[in-house]
């Protein structure tokens, strides 16, 4: 018995944005922001000079907070440059109308663009768009890993925060084929729910602490490691026996010599202490 193949679905590019505190504002509002964001993409692809391209999307689909939609694949080279720049553009331009009759309202967004073979009908079907990459999307745009980019951005400056996946990034940029330097790019790894992978963070306007504590939590982790002396030039010095091991830190919570213990034991409280066998002393070069 022979067996049939089944044919592999077409390959889309899949756009996914969500709202930042959607939830933050009122029914009314809620409902303002579900309807005007697709109403910004659109503007989004005319900023960029491509408006065929939103013309010709797959699958569009509300997320109430957001919004999902396909796209040929040959159009990545747009989506991850030019369309995500002229988004965070339209998005500031909105910014100054809505907040100019409530200070209280924003829209902010998180997108995440992926590829793949995903499932698609002649017409409309409630199950086109299924398949895992469209299902990646979703679980990169809300990991904590591009939230933090809004969360650490002033919000009157960075309106968007954006994350490829690995093979968007390998395909699409390592492979030459957009505007965009590899260097634009910083690569983190996401874990969300079932989802684990590689993937690749962009912000088109980067403010605040984002420009001096980093894209990823691991170059901030590395950016703060530094010897003794580089934490605020304090040295520390250790005198006399120890009957065990001294163990030095970058500042003393507190520190007191217990009287009742002739030991010589030293009892430390707070963070980031100093223990010492006996006595210590510390002091400025």
């Amino acid at each position: 018995m022979t067996e049939t193949a089944e044919r592999l679905p077409p390959y889309r590019a899949v756009l996914v944005v969500d709202m930042e505190n959607y939830s933050g504002h009122t029914a009314a509002q809620q409902r303002e922001f579900t309807e005007i964001i697709p109403d910004l993409l659109q503007r989004a692809f005319e900023r960029a000079g491509r408006a065929e391209v939103w013309e010709e999307r797959r699958f569009p689909d509300s997320t109430g907070d957001g919004y999902a939609v396909g796209f040929r694949p040959e159009s990545l080279p747009l989506l991850i440059g030019p369309f995500l720049d002229a988004l965070q553009s339209e998005l500031a331009y909105y910014d100054r109308i809505l907040r100019s009759g409530d200070r209280k309202s924003r829209l902010r967004l998180r997108a995440a663009i992926t590829v793949g073979p995903l499932y698609e009908s002649d017409s409309p079907r409630l199950g086109d768009g299924c398949g895992d990459s469209r299902v990646a999307a979703h679980r990169l745009v809300d990991a904590v890993e591009v939230r933090r980019l809004l969360e650490l951005s002033d919000p009157d400056v960075t309106f968007l925060a954006a994350v490829i996946s690995d093979r968007v990034h390998e395909d699409v940029v390592l492979g030459g084929h957009t505007t965009k330097s590899p260097s634009d790019y910083v690569r983190t790894s996401v874990s969300v729910k079932q989802f684990r992978g590689d993937a690749h963070l962009y912000v088109p306007k980067p403010s605040g602490d984002l420009l001096s504590r980093g894209f990823s939590e691991d170059a901030e982790a590395k950016g703060d490691v530094r010897g003794p002396a580089e934490v605020g030039d304090v040295r520390n010095e250790f005198s006399g026996k120890a009957s065990g091991r001294v163990v030095q830190a970058g500042s003393i919570g507190q520190l007191k010599q217990d009287n009742r213990d002739q030991s010589n034991r030293i009892s430390v409280r707070g963070n980031s202490n100093t223990v010492a066998g006996r006595d210590i002393r510390g002091g400025r070069p």
